[in-house]
């Protein structure tokens, strides 16, 4: 599959393989900060790879030193409120892309804050270089942590952890977040980072697609359900078989939890 022509803005690479999507970040200058353009370019890759059937999943990554340092508030005039509600819708839409859709695997190399952190919870499968560390610094500045950090970080890291990163602002060291699933797998450099992210990437793409898909969204939205809702959702996630539309029975199984 030839993905040469597809661009996603100045600062997204963009490339395919193990038919996985691989999303690398590069605004290298702001140390892959956030302004409006870059979630919008953002937002648009994860939806192509979303939305091609060649695509099986994404790695979401980064160039540099750092996968993001979060929000780039030189770039946003905070008194516009009409500015910040559009960034922050737009952040949290492709949360719920990442969240709801294929398979995804964040490789992170270097520090990962604020928004970055959110983009990488909502991904299945979370690598880290040994170096890297995570932050949520947003209540330095007096900003609540929105688009779906807490929904997210309370289901996966549960309260304390929560609290301890957006209350707190704890710096989570890579054997730390190991330790309290915030990640996977730590390796020691970019090049074995790449590498793990597309060897789990050709795991999943030789495995069945409608299957790995009802089991996200079985393991993502369950858990907050009583046993007998959770196990009716769980039925129709095991008799995807007598679907011949395979796509819209995944469309369909979505729609179930939003």
């Amino acid at each position: 599959m030839s993905s040469n022509s597809i661009q996603f803005g100045e600062y997204i690479d963009f490339t395919v393989k193990k038919r996985f999507g691989i999303i690398t970040l590069n605004r290298l200058h702001r140390s892959n900060a956030f302004d409006i353009s870059q979630f919008e370019n953002l937002k648009k890759a994860v939806e192509y790879c979303q939305k091609n059937k060649e695509i099986r999943g994404l790695i979401l990554t980064n160039n540099g030193v750092s996968f993001s340092t979060g929000v780039d508030l030189g770039a946003i005039n905070g008194s516009d409120h009409k500015a910040v509600k559009y960034l922050e819708g737009t952040a949290a839409a492709i949360c719920k892309l990442l969240y709801y859709g294929k398979p995804a695997i964040s490789a992170i190399n270097g520090r990962n804050m604020g928004e970055g952190v959110v983009f990488s919870v909502c991904c299945d499968y979370r690598i880290a270089t040994k170096e890297s560390f995570f932050q949520m610094p947003e209540i330095f500045s007096g900003i609540f942590t929105g688009t779906g950090c807490l929904v997210l970080f309370s289901r996966i890291l549960g309260a304390s952890w929560t609290k301890r990163m957006c209350m707190f602002a704890e710096r989570i060291e890579t054997k730390k977040a190991l330790d309290i699933g915030l990640i996977d797998k730590i390796v020691n450099n970019k090049e074995e980072l790449i590498k793990a992210a597309l060897d789990k990437a050709k795991f999943l793409f030789t495995k069945n697609q409608t299957v790995l898909n009802a089991i996200k969204l079985c393991a993502n939205h369950l858990a907050d359900k009583s046993y007998n809702d959770a196990y009716e959702l769980e039925k129709f996630g095991s008799s995807w078989y007598e679907f011949e539309n395979k796509e819209q029975y995944l469309k369909n199984f979505r729609k179930k939890f939003e």
